[in-house]
């Protein structure tokens, strides 16, 4: 697990979509170069943040070591139906994918099953704090710690009550219309929420990488995965999606109906529910899903 890289800063409103446009534009992604961060009207901190939340997200990728960042397959599909990322489908694959990609960022680690449904902020930085000790032995420093907490709760957590202060101190993350953390202002703490409804093809593919072991940039296309309700691994993906055992099976049963039975379907067998999906990367996921709600895929302005 790694962290930093996101500047301590969380992706602010249109963030992403400015990255995103950038790269489809086939403008630089070295977004540590100050040319860069003028071009996307921000500070140079705030332009390797951009760069580092597309590439954790699966919006964009390295091709090699060290090079720029170039927009991914899954980014390149957003970019041509979603470029303003306005649909609700699009930000749950963001999530989706921060938790699948395999950037080794900490991400997945706040939505592990193990952790609590309830915690307070002090509580889980002391939990990241004791999970993230070096090849050495030797933890990471509690600043450090309470930096990445502080970036990721602010990202994810929706405040109960809303603010109504400053402006400038209210700019809620996108991630926030997921509803899959909300930050309880008055007592300081903080709860797994009801989620909001996500497409079942978000389900097709967090699962098909926690099965199959792979980050979802990598999965094999087309291969049937059949995976036991009661295995371990759906403990994972239950968490990682805010929902419990039931309530996958129910978005299982729905994706079925939505997407065919050949894509995705609830199979019962001696009293036991499985859950199969042909698996696919996120961009053939989130294909799918765009083409089911009618958007109409845009060209590259280049």
């Amino acid at each position: 697990m790694k962290l930093g890289g996101h500047e301590t800063f969380y992706p602010r409103p249109g963030w992403l979509t400015k990255g995103m446009l950038h790269l489809w534009n086939n403008c630089s992604g070295a977004f540590s170069r100050v040319d860069v961060a003028d071009a996307l009207g921000v500070g140079r901190n705030m332009a390797r943040s951009i760069g580092w939340w597309l590439r954790v997200t699966g919006l964009a990728e390295r091709p090699g070591h060290n090079k720029p960042l170039v927009l991914s397959s899954f980014g390149k599909t957003v970019a041509r139906f979603d470029p303003y990322m306005t649909s609700l489908g699009t930000w749950w694959f963001v999530h989706a994918n921060a938790m699948t990609v395999g950037t080794k960022s900490s991400l997945p680690w706040f939505f592990s099953h193990r952790r609590p449904s309830r915690f307070d902020r002090a509580t889980l930085v002391e939990s990241m704090h004791q999970s993230t000790r070096t090849k050495s032995g030797k933890p990471l420093t509690i600043k450090r710690v309470q930096r990445e907490v502080s970036t990721v709760l602010q990202a994810y957590a929706v405040p109960v009550p809303r603010s109504v202060g400053d402006p400038e101190d209210n700019l809620g993350c996108s991630l926030h219309r997921l509803n899959l953390l909300r930050h309880l202002c008055t007592a300081d703490r903080y709860e797994r929420s009801e989620p909001t409804p996500m497409p079942p093809e978000t389900l097709g593919l967090v699962l098909s990488s926690i099965a199959a072991k792979k980050p979802s940039h990598l999965l094999d296309e087309d291969v049937e995965i059949d995976i036991l309700i009661s295995d371990a691994a759906i403990s994972q993906v239950a968490s990682m999606l805010g929902r419990n055992r039931e309530q996958l099976l129910e978005v299982a049963s729905s994706g079925a109906q939505q997407l065919g039975a050949a894509r995705m379907d609830v199979r019962s067998l001696a009293g036991r529910s499985t859950i199969a999906v042909r698996s696919a990367r996120s961009a053939t996921w989130a294909g799918l899903f765009y083409n089911r709600a009618g958007y109409v895929a845009k060209s590259s302005s280049s």
